[in-house]
């Protein structure tokens, strides 16, 4: 937690387990720099609790930032939560959360899946982000609809509230299609000479657009590896829909050639990706386009980085164009 104090990163929302030691993800790195996964079962992190810190926090949302964090050093709770005092009067505009931490349900007395399900249904509409992470074995179809539907039927009309955004890779994006009912043949994406063009264009769009409905959100995010991502916006909310129509929008990606290394991997890419997202479109209100535009660059540069969190005094010149400079100042 002190790591994360350093960082500017708000502490006072932690939360601490009597039991479970901290979470810890041991990232194992292939020769093309991809990782995959294994964690200590059960951890702090299984045991998030819908505790009155939060529920208050959920009950005055609007203006400001918070993710929820889950942690078992105790050390100086009392100072970190009285930083919450100076800015009590703040509330929260968006709440991040991925379907990883509700892997264990109820197994081991874990809370998390239930902490989750509860926090999606009572946030305002459109102020939950869900970060989909299909990492097996931690995963089942029913546990995911049920927290992506906010219900455990199949209505789609059934009136649920909306999340803000949801993220999936292309991998993803099929196994939840299928898992909705929503395969399209294969022909049906392909181009004149045979090619598959299902990741791309008026075809993904419609995939997409048939994806948010049947998960209730008002944002659909694919993101492509190195061809970058695709995000679909319902009509009537800020995505630049002056027809009062769904808008569709794409960035190829970002090869920040300058930053990549021998050593470099993927670990963090998707998290940098998502969070420069949030920031530039949830939280500051810029375009798809541009929020799209910096969630690419900055996945790119961490992709091309050893470690999650590279410094920013790293960052190469076109990053910095693209953000500006503040960001990285």
């Amino acid at each position: 937690r002190r790591r994360l104090g350093l960082k500017g990163v708000r502490t006072d929302f932690i939360q601490f387990h009597e039991k479970w030691e901290t979470g810890m993800s041991i990232a194992i790195i292939n020769k093309d720099g991809d990782a995959t996964y294994e964690f200590n079962t059960p951890a702090a992190w299984d045991g998030l609790s819908t505790d009155k810190a939060l529920m208050d926090l959920v009950a005055k949302s609007g203006n400001s930032s918070s993710i929820i964090n889950n942690n078992n050093d105790k050390n100086d709770d009392d100072n970190d939560r009285s930083n919450s005092n100076k800015d009590k009067e703040q509330s929260t505009k968006v709440f991040v959360m991925g379907t990883i931490a509700a892997r264990l349900d109820d197994q081991h007395g874990a809370t998390s899946s239930s902490s989750l399900a509860k926090l999606r249904n009572l946030a305002p509409e459109g102020s939950v982000v869900l970060d989909v992470n299909l990492r097996s074995p931690w995963y089942t179809k029913e546990r995911l609809l049920t927290l992506a539907r906010g219900t455990d039927t199949v209505d789609v009309d059934l009136e649920v509230k909306k999340f803000g955004l949801l993220k999936v890779n292309e991998e993803e994006l099929v196994i939840l299609e299928e898992w909705c009912g929503l395969v399209t043949p294969k022909e049906n994406f392909e181009n004149a000479e045979g090619e598959e063009q299902s990741l791309t264009g008026n075809a993904l769009k419609e995939r997409m657009e048939k994806l948010a409905v049947s998960l209730h959100t008002q944002r659909l995010c694919v993101t492509r590896g190195k061809d970058g991502a695709a995000l679909w916006c319902q009509r009537s909310i800020n995505c630049d829909d002056d027809k009062n129509e769904s808008s569709f929008h794409e960035n190829p990606g970002y090869c920040l050639a300058t930053n990549v290394s021998n050593d470099s991997d993927t670990v963090g890419a998707g998290d940098a990706f998502l969070a420069a997202l949030i920031h530039s479109h949830l939280i500051c209100g810029e375009s798809p386009d541009v929020a799209l535009e910096r969630a690419c660059a900055l996945g790119g540069y961490v992709a091309g980085c050893r470690g999650a969190t590279p410094e920013h005094e790293d960052a190469p010149a076109e990053l910095r164009r693209i953000f500006g400079g503040s960001s990285f100042s």
